[in-house]
């Protein structure tokens, strides 16, 4: 829950304490077009506010950039602090998270993991992502024919498919890929381990969270 901030100097406050404000949300990621335009669109479906930070960086490097911003929005006595952070990364780029968890679980963010990319996740709002797609390529190739992304290099969403229904959907179809033996593989990302394992996404725990804050 956001901490509420303290009013004004002189025992005045703004108009803006008199307000209803939106609920915060900090996304940090790499991706500079997929995922910041499927963040948009989620802000908009829960009527929040979601502020999309993206670095070309290491897992590591995100979650030490997403500690700083919160450090700096703690000490913003403007508004409420987020509800929750968000470090959003795939696999295929960068294979150490271990790093990155643990700064994140020391303060108090979530990392979000997909593997092998993000678009595992845009696959499932369509259809389970096959278990044998532990590549990006066919996970990517699959994501545009199935029609959830297109346009240059197929990096842009049809937003017209990233709505409640296709969301619970989504939500559903994670769960057939998300085993309990994939969560091991999904908490063994290390330097030199092995990368094989069926896909994986734990953007559902966004989804979730954004769920049950809007009804709150």
């Amino acid at each position: 829950m956001a901490k509420k901030r303290g009013v004004p100097a002189h025992g005045r406050k703004s108009a803006r304490f008199h307000r209803a404000r939106k609920k915060r949300y900090l996304v940090v990621a790499g991706g500079a077009v997929t995922e910041r335009q499927y963040f948009k669109q989620l802000e908009s479906i829960y009527d929040v506010v979601i502020e999309y930070q993206q670095k070309n960086e290491s897992p590591e490097h995100l979650a030490d950039f997403a500690c700083t911003l919160k450090k700096e929005d703690e000490r913003d006595i403007s508004t409420d602090c987020y509800e929750n952070i968000w470090v959003v990364v795939d696999v295929d780029d960068f294979h150490d998270h271990s790093k990155a968890a643990k700064i994140c679980k020391d303060n108090g963010i979530e990392l979000i993991i997909s593997n092998p990319c993000f678009e595992v996740w845009l696959l499932d709002h369509m259809k389970a992502c096959p278990p044998s797609y532990t590549l990006t390529p066919d996970v990517e190739s699959a994501a545009a024919k199935a029609g959830i992304v297109g346009g240059n290099r197929n990096k842009y969403i049809n937003t017209e498919l990233i709505d409640r229904e296709h969301l619970d959907a989504a939500i559903h179809n994670a769960t057939r890929h998300n085993t309990a033996e994939n969560s091991q593989g999904r908490n063994r990302l290390a330097p030199n381990h092995e990368q094989e394992y069926a896909p994986w996404t734990d953007m559902p725990k966004v989804i979730e969270t954004l769920k049950s804050n809007k009804q709150s």
